[in-house]
């Protein structure tokens, strides 16, 4: 077995090659160190590298365009994209996808562009979202382009580096120089900044109105065109002194204005670093001291030898001071200013004035704690809440109505973070503009939109009931030649008759339309109602038009008066008709709902309701009428096709039932009206059902009857009329004589027929009376219009509407004196 030679043996053995060999061993072995120390020393540049780039936010990237798109990622880049360590080799549309939507047509255009052109130099910068947490990040890519002899793009090396923070700080940047404008525009006094060429970068609106000149041309102005004579020597060489010096100096002269006017203007100039300490120009503000300096010259103008005389200037000239500081104060708004703990440091003379108040009465006091929120209920934390926003970076804006010293006063409500140069809040700017007037203007225009509704409304009613008068003047006028056949009498009679039920409709679609129709509130299956409906609208809507019903739920009750929601619903499938010029579809649907959406500027609702829509295919309602459309007696018909009554009594109904009415359209695709009606429990049984709108129909004669009728015309009728029915009758002028008889004698009469509108007691009021005291009476309301009864529509009193036919009164006076006598059984 060979053995290991060593270098003991080597020395021993004299041979060369044993020599040779163990030469070229240790030679191996020094080559072998040096490159083990290379590697390792490559090993740390290479970590001090990915150190430096992770640092800095820096990844290596490399793409191979000769077969396609060949990436390579270094590991930094994979951390700055949020990538796991295998995507170091990604797709091209994998990079595509990580770019943020908003830049990514840009950015891969961008891209292509500078592939297909000519420059080895390639920029670009874009959002990307990270795949691990979803978090945008600023992206700037810097990179070189290498490309053949024919000028292809072959391959590209470049870094990608991370900017957000860079990014972020340009738009604070950005908002701070925004905030700097709007403060500064703010100020009563000229602000403006200049560069170290002397021009100006910027001025504020107070500068602008001075010189009387567009912003541009402004900013650019010659101030010596408008300087003194007597002040331009001294004010260039005291610019020039200042500005050299670096520090701070003060300027006096008289300038003259935009209105020709001469003012003294005290300038103060402040030097403007950068923040490397680089001098980069001034920023300077003006006040005017036009009165100070003339009381100042005033002042050496007079003698000064008598303590009187000096007592006396030196009072005008605090007064004048006095005046400046009013006069750089004096604003239109509440204006304040609180610290991070909300305490108040300042306060205008606007906003103390606004609570007749001192500055030592609320310097000091939390803002939320003072007299501008503490007389109205809630304000207080309503202002701390803003606070706490405020605080957070938010700027707030409220609309509020305080409470004032001053009487209540409406307000536009704002407050703002104040920010320092490193863009951390300071303290915060509430300010306040008092609206009152212009709400008051707003609700005066709202009444002046309601005193034109009103007038169509009169002019609509005089012009319809003018046009039944005229039938019933010119029949009556006829009836009274004794030569009329009986058959034209009888016609004139029937015309009467018929005019009469007209105008008792008009009236009650005007009653319904001002929320005081009385109706009669029963509960009543609305679908099976709408089917019943839909059979009588058949007729109506003529044979061209197909109509269908669709019913979600066959058991659908509500509480509402059935005549008015079929008057409604006919309403609605008239104007449906009028809409496809008589050929379409029409679909009445009923389904349940929850909740009434937001209508008319009003709120949602919430709550169980039932929906009657009304659909047709018709030509539409334009935009500008959707507004209008349930104003009495507006209408886009031809004159005679309508009085435009319709839609408003079915909006009347719908809101004094407890809904309301919405309606959708689109040109030349029809419309469709909903109604909105609370739902109602279900009967139990269909015979309780049909039990809810079952009248009696029991008839008797010579009953006793106290009609109540303070209108001796109308009172004298009505006896007569009860007469002739069989009935024994006694009148009397108002609820207390009816009180007094029945006092007298409860068992004198067996019904009591009243007004609703009388003087002192109403009718509604002697209902309840006799209800109470002489349980089992009978008592019939009888009116042509009463809020009372629309207010009280469930109080359970029989009720014949003016004017009422003869048969309708029978009817009722039967059916309530059927009712008593069964009680008694």
């Amino acid at each position: 077995m060979r053995t290991r030679m060593t270098t003991a043996d080597a020395l021993t053995d004299p041979l060369p090659e044993t020599l040779a060999a163990e030469r070229l061993r240790q030679h191996l072995e020094d080559v072998a160190r040096e490159r083990d120390n290379a590697y390792r020393a490559l090993q740390e540049r290479e970590a001090e590298l990915a150190r430096i780039q992770r640092i800095g936010k820096v990844g290596g990237v490399e793409v191979d365009f000769r077969e396609g798109f060949k990436n390579r990622r270094s590991p930094e880049y994979l951390m700055i994209h949020g990538l796991p360590p295998e995507a170091t080799d990604e797709t091209h549309e994998d990079w595509v996808n990580r770019i943020h939507p908003e830049d990514r047509d840009a950015t891969v255009s961008h891209f292509f562009e500078a592939l297909a052109g000519t420059s080895q130099d390639y920029t670009a910068e874009y959002r990307i979202i990270r795949p691990s947490d979803g978090e945008t990040r600023w992206i700037r890519v810097v990179a070189k382009i290498e490309r053949d002899g024919d000028g292809r793009a072959i391959r590209l090396v470049g870094a990608h580096i991370d900017i957000t923070d860079q990014m972020l700080a340009r738009e604070t940047l950005r908002e701070s120089e925004e905030r700097f404008r709007l403060i500064a525009d703010s100020a009563p006094v000229p602000i403006w900044v200049t560069k170290l060429d002397r021009k100006r970068s910027f001025a504020n609106q107070a500068y602008v109105d001075f010189v009387g000149l567009p912003y541009d041309q402004a900013i650019d102005f010659d101030w010596r065109k408008v300087l003194h004579p007597d002040d331009l020597p001294h004010v260039l060489q005291q610019s020039v002194q200042g500005e050299a010096s670096l520090k701070p100096f003060v300027l006096e002269a008289r300038y003259k204005n935009a209105k020709g006017e001469w003012r003294w203007l005290r300038s103060e100039s402040q030097p403007r670093w950068d923040p490397t300490g680089k001098h980069i120009g001034f920023i300077g503000v003006a006040h005017d001291v036009t009165a100070a300096k003339q009381a100042e010259i005033e002042l050496r103008q007079l003698n000064e030898t008598l303590e009187e005389r000096i007592a006396q200037r030196t009072a005008e000239l605090e007064a004048n001071e006095a005046r400046l500081r009013a006069i750089l104060e004096t604003s239109n708004q509440y204006q304040g200013l609180v610290n991070l703990r909300g305490e108040l440091l300042y306060a205008n003379k606007t906003a103390l004035a606004g609570i007749k108040a001192n500055s030592s009465d609320v310097i000091g006091k939390p803002l939320w704690e003072t007299p501008w929120f503490t007389g109205t209920s809630g304000m207080s934390a309503a202002v701390r809440e803003a606070f706490d926003r405020v605080l957070k970076g938010e700027a707030v804006r409220l609309e509020m109505r305080l409470h004032l010293p001053v009487g209540e006063r409406d307000f536009d409500f704002g407050m703002r973070p104040v920010l320092d140069r490193h863009g951390n809040i300071t303290g915060a700017v509430p300010e306040a503009v008092d609206i009152t007037e212009r709400r008051r203007g707003e609700e005066a225009l709202r009444q002046s939109q309601k005193m034109e509704a009103i007038g169509q409304l009169t002019g609509g009613v005089a012009h319809d009931f003018n046009n039944l008068l005229t039938i019933i003047r010119s029949a009556t006028d006829f009836l009274r030649r004794r030569e009329l056949p009986e058959e034209r009498r009888r016609r004139y009679v029937d015309a009467i008759s018929e005019t009469v039920e007209r105008a008792s409709k008009l009236t009650a679609q005007l009653l319904a339309f001002a929320r005081r129709q009385p109706l009669k509130p029963q509960i009543f299956d609305v679908g099976s109602q709408v089917e019943s409906i839909a059979q009588l609208i058949r007729p109506l809507v003529g044979g061209r038009i197909d109509i269908a019903v669709e019913i979600d739920d066959t058991r659908c009750f509500t509480l509402a008066d059935i005549a008015q929601f079929e008057t409604a619903l006919i309403n609605l499938a008239v104007n449906a008709r009028d809409a496809m010029d008589g050929e379409g579809r029409l679909i009445i649907a009923v389904r349940k709902v929850e909740g009434i959406p937001s209508l008319r500027a009003q709120s949602p609702r919430g709550g169980d309701y039932i929906a009657i829509s009304v659909s047709d295919t018709g030509r539409g309602i334009a935009p500008e009428h959707l507004d209008s459309i349930f104003e009495p007696f507006f209408t886009t018909k031809e004159v005679g096709k309508g009085t435009g009554l319709g839609l408003s009594q079915a909006f009347g109904f719908a809101k004094q039932s407890g809904g309301d009415i919405a309606v959708t359209s689109a040109q030349g695709k029809g419309a469709t009206f909903t109604i909105y009606l609370p739902r109602a429990q279900s009967p139990v049984t269909d015979k309780e059902a049909a039990a809810l709108t079952y009248e009696a129909a029991a008839t008797g004669r010579g009953y006793r009857v106290l009609v109540v009728e303070d209108d001796d015309e109308v009172g004298r009728f009505s006896t007569e009329l009860l007469e002739d029915l069989g009935y024994v009758v006694r009148r009397v002028a108002n609820a207390n004589a009816a009180l007094t008889i029945l006092d007298e004698n409860e068992f004198a009469v067996d019904l009591v027929f009243s007004d609703v509108i009388m003087p002192g007691m109403n009718g509604v009021e002697l209902a309840g009376v006799i209800r109470e005291q002489y349980p089992g009476l009978p008592v019939v309301l009888t009116s042509g219009y009463s809020n009372v009864l629309a207010e009280n529509a469930h109080r359970g009193f029989e009720l014949i509407q003016k004017p009422y036919s003869v048969e309708s009164l029978s009817r009722i006076l039967r059916k309530a004196i059927t009712e008593k006598l069964s009680m008694a059984r």
